[in-house]
């Protein structure tokens, strides 16, 4: 397992070219793995807006049908999801519709957890004390879709 601390835009810079080493170790395609980096980005920038400082763990899994996969775990300690189904909605945060006049200072239009969602095969949050912690996973031999 490998740990990122982040405090501040650089180091999620550092995560980024961490996963992606450990994306192309695993066996993933460069696309693959440049998609986990926009996950990676993703997950390491909430943890500067929503969750004052916390750690991406990076971690390599195997699953009986699915082969080889990355585990990402996102650990923070702000505040838990208000409703975290209307998070993973684009375009919304976790109280509901972004208001479109405020987007330009928000640092973002409300779509990067949905973005998470659809470039992984697996999400769980845990509400821990303090904080949380988003866990996903891609896996090499992707499970099918609904």
């Amino acid at each position: 397992m490998t740990r990122f601390r982040i405090a501040g835009e650089y180091d999620v810079f550092d995560a980024r070219r961490g996963v992606r080493w450990e994306a192309l170790a695993t066996g993933f395609s460069t696309q693959v793995a440049e998609e986990l980096c926009i996950v990676a980005s993703e997950l390491g920038t909430n943890i500067l807006k929503y969750g004052i400082r916390g750690e991406l763990l990076v971690e390599r899994q195997t699953h009986v049908h699915w082969g080889p996969g990355l585990r990402l775990t996102a650990c923070d300690i702000g505040p838990p999801f208000f409703n975290l189904d209307q998070a993973l909605l684009d375009g919304h945060d976790d109280k509901g519709p972004l208001d479109p006049a405020l987007l330009a200072g928000r640092r973002g239009i409300g779509g990067g957890l949905g973005a998470v969602v659809r470039l992984t095969d697996d999400l769980e949050v845990v509400t821990t004390d303090p904080g949380k912690k988003i866990i996903v996973v891609r896996w090499l031999g992707r499970p099918r879709r609904r």
